[in-house]
């Protein structure tokens, strides 16, 4: 009875465990690089953005997005960045001008100045670039017109606006092939090594 179990044990073992050689033919067939792509677009109306501000409320994310020339100000839920969502279009100040100073999730702290004293900066170009074969770099997207760019750091998201709209991208890192066979091999081999926990 035991010999017969330890051998179904093992058939079954040897069925769910992949060949090495498969996956070595796999990890050298895929190549993997670090990218920045573009996870969401949003089309806006209300003229150039000059200025970013993200916040977060919870687990809800919010992108203040300033326009040029005492323009609107619009607020986007940005908590699915595939799906970017216009909350608000704030019209400017009465003077014609409008300058986000604090943000706290939905609510905004905004002053008034002339619109002499907003300064604006040309528009540029923005490209991403794969790097991943150094003797043949390639650009990967490019962004022109672009009058505002901004960082979250925490959850690896840049914002660019240009003519097109707002435009958001993510910071991908490969995984590293050595450490994804470590963890195969602790998931496969290692948690069975002492048998079930009592």
């Amino acid at each position: 009875m035991y010999y017969r179990l330890s051998s179904t044990v093992l058939l079954a073992g040897l069925i769910l465990a992949p060949s090495a050689s498969a996956k070595d033919k796999k990890s050298k067939a895929s190549n993997p690089k670090d990218e920045i792509e573009v996870v969401g677009h949003i089309p806006l109306t209300g003229g150039p953005v000059k200025r970013f501000v993200s916040t977060q409320h919870y687990s809800s994310y919010y992108l203040y997005a300033e326009h040029e020339n005492g323009g609107n100000l619009t607020l986007i839920d940005i908590t699915k960045t595939s799906e970017p969502l216009v909350l608000a279009e704030v019209a400017s100040a009465p003077n014609g001008a409008s300058n986000l100073t604090v943000v706290a999730g939905t609510a905004a702290l905004v002053s008034s100045e002339s619109t002499a004293s907003s300064t604006s900066q040309s528009p540029q170009t923005i490209r991403i670039m794969d790097l991943s074969d150094a003797q043949n770099p390639k650009v990967a997207r490019e962004f022109t017109g672009v009058t505002a760019i901004s960082r979250d750091d925490p959850r690896g998201l840049i914002f660019v606006a240009n003519a097109d709209g707002i435009w958001i991208l993510k910071k991908h890192f490969a995984e590293d092939p050595e450490m994804q066979k470590a963890y195969e091999d602790y998931v496969i081999y290692g948690s069975s090594m002492y048998g079930p926990r009592r």
